[in-house]
């Protein structure tokens, strides 16, 4: 599995982590709606929904397959990508 900064794309899974302290209350909870939002926002593939795991010092996704671009998704939200640890195998 490699690990980088920044989006992964072209990859069969994808994983990411990103700090809390890096986003705001309505972000994490976009975050964890994002299929939904995704859909509002007029984001491809909203129905491909990244699995979501949320600890009290941040949050993690994972998909396998998916066409949902969580990267787009951020950046309409106004999360920076940069922000989170990718992982893509």
């Amino acid at each position: 599995m490699k690990r980088r900064k920044g989006f992964v794309s072209n990859s069969s899974s994808s994983s990411f982590v990103i700090k809390k302290d890096d986003l705001t209350a309505l972000q994490v909870e976009l975050i964890k709606r994002h299929g939904i939002v995704g859909e509002w926002l007029g984001i491809e593939y909203p129905d491909c929904a990244w699995q979501i795991t949320e600890s009290a010092t941040q949050i993690e996704g994972y998909t396998s397959m998916t066409n949902f671009r969580m990267s787009e998704f951020f950046d309409a939200i106004g999360v920076n990508a940069e922000d989170a640890e990718w992982w893509h195998s």
